[in-house]
């Protein structure tokens, strides 16, 4: 038995990244990550998926889950996914070393993550803080989709909005959907290990007036429609909560999907369609897509139609 933590990485043809991060979640929780390399040269795997392994007596045996699931992931994957990698760090320096590296981060043109452990820097007094700490490196808001999907809050939210956060782990969503002025927001997450995170950082930044959290989830439910419904998750498991999706918006209500590859974004526009919902916009960053949905409001409306959302990337 190790007193350190193990990593073990794995790397990634886009296509299998949907695959590949199902299966990591359910065995690791929300200690993985997805790292995507900009501008990779031919021949290069752009996508390394990372999950890390606590210290303790069930570290052997979930080591032996994960190298296994991966190996079954490779020898099915055709040449997308390669061999596993491992190595430990450890528990104290190596688990909380990222924290160094972690700095205030201004996202879109009012807000800015910062360090549940730091004071909101001067530079960005004018800004709306969401204070956070994942427990982790992952949820931190500085992964691609994670910007992406807070870029598209504020870009999309107005005030006394009722927001619906799909798999809503640290909480980053949320908060910053009532600090931008949702009246209302419920969260959820299938994933019991992301609950004190989330709920440590919702008391941190004094809104759990308006937060309502739903952590393990099993299903989506809302006593109210959501008029934003916002999640940051795989394009696989976006394109199975469709429906579920769709049953939550109130009428003419949006729909902000991240975590989508370039190559994943056909799937989840046409599964999209047989529940009325058009594309409306697109915004992108290191190879990752969020996608803007609204209901259709009229039988002539075009089935999708893809712009860029103001303040947002192209």
């Amino acid at each position: 038995m190790s007193d350190q933590w193990a990593a073990i990485s794995v790397r990634l043809q886009p296509e299998a990244v949907d695959d590949v991060s199902m299966a990591l979640e359910r065995l690791v929780g929300p200690n993985l990550a997805v790292e995507t390399r900009p501008r990779p040269q031919a021949g290069d795997w752009p996508v390394v998926a990372h999950a890390y392994l606590a210290p303790g007596a069930g570290q052997d045996t979930a080591r032996h889950d994960v190298l296994r699931a991966l190996e079954m992931l490779r020898i099915a994957g055709a040449g997308t996914v390669g061999a596993a990698s491992e190595e430990l760090v450890d528990t104290d320096a190596d688990h909380t070393r990222w924290r160094s590296f972690y700095a205030p981060l201004a996202v879109g043109q009012r807000l800015v993550v910062v360090p549940a452990w730091l004071n909101q820097p001067d530079e960005h007094a004018h800004r709306i803080p969401v204070f956070l700490d994942s427990g982790m490196a992952f949820g931190t808001g500085h992964h691609p989709t994670t910007r992406l999907a807070l870029e598209a809050l504020e870009a999309s939210l107005d005030p006394g909005d009722v927001v619906v956060d799909v798999g809503t782990g640290s909480g980053v969503l949320a908060i910053a959907a009532v600090k931008l002025g949702a009246s209302r927001v419920y969260a959820f997450d299938r994933d019991s290990d992301a609950r004190p995170a989330a709920m440590r950082n919702v008391r941190r930044n004094e809104v759990s007036d308006r937060i309502a959290m739903t952590i393990p989830s099993n299903a989506l439910a809302v006593p109210e429609p959501a008029t934003l419904v916002v999640a940051n998750i795989v394009a696989s498991v976006h394109v199975k909560l469709m429906r579920e999706y769709a049953s939550l918006l109130a009428p003419a209500g949006r729909l902000l999907l991240s975590g989508v590859l370039d190559a994943r974004v056909n799937h989840v526009v046409v599964a999209a369609r047989p529940f009325g919902l058009r594309l409306k916009a697109t915004a992108a960053s290191d190879g990752w897509r969020l996608l803007e949905f609204m209901e259709e409001t009229s039988p002539t409306a075009p089935a999708e139609t893809e712009n860029t959302m103001r303040g947002m990337g192209p």
